[in-house]
């Protein structure tokens, strides 16, 4: 608590349990943990965020009071760790990153809360997971109550706050659109996983109190909970960790928490603070191969929207066929290649590997088409969904010790947590990379998986959350066997949509398919595909502002269809067989989303208000300022009556000249010149509606204008 008031606040401070003033005067100071410390010692003057996020680190997980809780004997934390042995490490990693070590001892009991953070260096951001292990010789008390962040920020009860989020994916037509929760005194928001679906509701919320605010990130592919309480002298307390634990440690005995990212941001902006989300997660977070950011692929979904079941070597391959020429850089083979198809094939992977093919539609097995895709100079992307199991299958039967069935009959989910069923399924998924020379794994998961962790909480009542935790440690142990096997291999992270896009996850896959919205693409009807349009401009909207890169189904090679399924790569579905298919005009589109897949790593700007109705325009910026480059792009809609929209350009200098070139069609013009006050203030004319255009612009250095 404060010894002594905090005056002529500039800024506001962050800790676990207290509410610190930071860039106030000299003479002001707070009492962390017993300690007496002047506040100004970790004030970053400059407003740097990545400082300031450096110092906050520094402190929370140093000497001042932690940013996590947890119940221990039915006691809080704050009670008991301030008693306990504390020891802190910090070596550097990278050139860019800090790895800091706060060790927590109970000398009574044995219990070491270890918590592992990463500090970021080059862009703000610190990333923590917490490890507790039972170093006695006795069960340790219950633990219970694991908050993996629990952080206190006082704003003042006179500043508005505000709680952006997104809606998540629950296959609905608003997957991913983002949307405001007012924080008034007195107020609390909930939200988390749904079943066991860790993105139903986002896991990335950004809390804003109008001169900065805080981005954290949930990294947990289970049931996690959090929330964000404002009390009446307008404290805002930040909480998430996983929601069902209630178990003793026996001697020798670990488990972790969900890993949690936070990253403060300055000024009233809080596009500004997700643009540096955006650019601490290329740097630090999203899979990466020869050291560059996996981008999205423009992808052939080949039978997924047509033949789906029925799919056999013919037609597959009639497929690729049909997309020889335009430019495609990924072939996709979905679920409907397995044996009894899907969903009654998931469970008959193993040994031989052959033994999930179905030989009366592939004769000459999936090998014949993994070759044929690379000799069309492709890469090869195919579905698998290891993690379920249905009843009568191989792995059914073989295995039921393996499978979580509380129907008792087989159909389940294949418990991860088991090391001889991870293990199984990452030699089963490491023989297929193999054979089939795999450029992609998508793994799909189309199970809640909450029941059956319940199940199991049910049958160890004294140990709830374990199987949850073994499960989940088993996921990323085998996700990750797989990348050190194949380096070059990437993992298409799907669950029914987008419902498992998540910190973790995307420290490991990225999500080619955020939602399983589009997939009424199936009637192929126009107004279908439209919509699916809109839809796709609405995920974008919404999820860059954390997640850089996604995808998910779109069809139409027209700009306006074309350019609303592409975010830096595309899942293309329609069908390219017809002799009349405009192969031309697709070729243009792929070569244009080749162009500008460079600007999808830069700043993101939504500059139109995100919304599904057809009246409206849906316009968006990206900005990479190193380059002094970037590009709007923008749709009208099919009922929009209006035949422009005036953009409010970010990132652009008034007195600069920049070079512009509009590609109203996928023809760029040719490029004129334009003075910055005249860009910010852009008006962008389509006529056609639906109609679509790309803005690209870059600064003319002063030696070129010169001349």
């Amino acid at each position: 608590m404060m010894t002594t008031a905090c005056k002529r606040v500039a800024m506001i401070g962050v800790v676990v349990g207290a509410l610190v003033c930071l860039h106030v005067e000299a003479d002001t100071a707070v009492r962390m943990g017993g300690r007496e410390l002047a506040a100004n010692a970790v004030t970053p003057a400059t407003g740097d965020e990545v400082a300031f996020n450096r110092q906050w680190a520094e402190r929370v997980f140093g000497d001042a009071l932690e940013p996590f809780s947890f119940t221990y004997g039915g006691r809080p934390s704050s009670a008991l760790i301030q008693t306990w042995k504390r020891e802190v490490r910090e070596e550097r990693a990278t050139a860019a990153t800090l790895h800091r070590t706060l060790i927590l001892t109970d000398p009574e009991t044995g219990l070491e809360v270890r918590a592992v953070a990463a500090i970021y260096t080059d862009w703000p951001g610190v990333d923590w997971t917490l490890y507790f292990t039972n170093k006695g010789t006795n069960e340790t008390p219950l633990l219970e109550q694991v908050k993996a962040v629990d952080v206190m920020v006082a704003p003042g009860a006179t500043s508005a706050a505000v709680l952006h989020r997104l809606r998540g994916s629950t296959c609905s037509a608003d997957d991913w659109q983002p949307f405001d929760v007012p924080l008034p005194p007195g107020t609390r928001s909930e939200f988390g996983a749904v079943n066991g679906r860790s993105s139903a509701e986002s896991p990335f919320f950004n809390v804003d109190w109008g001169n900065g605010g805080v981005i954290t990130a949930v990294g947990w592919s289970g049931q996690w909970r959090g929330s964000v309480e404002r009390g009446k002298d307008g404290a805002l307390r930040i909480q998430a960790g996983m929601e069902k634990l209630h178990l003793r440690l026996r001697p020798g005995e670990s488990v972790r928490s969900p890993r949690i990212m936070q990253l403060y941001w300055l000024g009233g902006d809080h596009i500004h603070g997700c643009n540096l989300f955006r650019q601490t997660m290329l740097g630090h977070i999203v899979p990466r191969i020869d050291g560059k950011p996996v981008t999205p692929p423009i992808a052939h979904l080949s039978t997924s929207f047509y033949e789906m079941n029925g799919s056999t070597e013919t037609n597959v391959l009639s497929h690729l066929e049909a997309i020889k020429g335009p430019g495609f850089e990924v072939f996709w083979l979905d679920a409907y290649w397995t044996r009894d198809g899907f969903p009654a094939g998931m469970g008959h992977y193993g040994f031989p590997i052959q033994r999930a093919e179905p030989p009366d539609r592939f004769p000459h097995g999936l090998k014949a088409i993994g070759e044929a895709v690379r000799e069309a100079g492709m890469g090869f992307l195919m579905w698998f969904e290891p993690e379920r199991v249905h009843p009568g299958t191989a792995l059914a039967k073989e295995h039921p010790e393996w499978v979580i069935s509380p129907s008792k009959d087989g159909d389940g989910l294949l418990n991860l947590g088991i090391p001889e069923a991870r293990e199984y399924m990452t030699r089963y998924l490491k023989a297929v990379i193999q054979e089939y020379g795999l450029a992609c794994l998508r793994i799909d998961y189309n199970i809640d998986p909450l029941p059956f962790w319940e199940f199991l909480n049910h049958q160890a009542p004294e140990r709830v959350g374990i199987g949850e935790i073994r499960y989940v440690e088993g996921l990323y142990r085998m996700w990750d066997d797989l990348l050190q096997a194949y380096p070059h291999l990437f993992i298409d992270n799907c669950a029914s949509g987008g419902r498992r896009i998540d910190l973790e996850t995307c420290s490991r896959a990225i999500p080619l398919w955020r939602s399983d919205n589009t997939c009424d693409m199936v009637d192929l009807r126009p107004e279908t595909i439209s919509q699916a349009a809109i839809k796709n401009q609405l995920m974008s909207a919404g999820l860059n502002r954390y997640v850089p890169f996604s995808t998910v189904g779109q069809m139409g090679a027209t700009p306006y269809l074309f350019r609303s399924g592409f975010n830096a790569g595309i899942a293309f579905a329609e069908d390219c067989r017809p002799k009349d298919y405009p192969h031309d005009l697709l070729k243009q589109a792929i070569a244009e989303g080749k162009r500008l897949r460079k600007y999808y790593y830069g700043n993101f700007y939504p500059l139109s208000d995100v919304t599904l109705n057809p009246k409206d325009w849906c316009v968006m910026q990206y900005h990479r300022p190193a380059e002094v480059d970037g590009m709007v792009v923008a749709f009208r809609r099919h009922q929009s009556p209006y035949g422009s929209f005036v953009c409010a350009l970010q990132e652009v200098e008034a007195a600069a000249d920049y070079e512009v070139i509009v590609s109203r069609s996928y023809k760029p013009s040719a490029a004129v010149r334009m003075k910055g006050a005249q860009l910010r203030s852009l008006k962008v004319e389509i006529d056609e509606a639906p109609g679509s255009q790309v803005i690209e612009y870059k600064k003319v250095e002063a030696k070129a204008n010169a001349r």
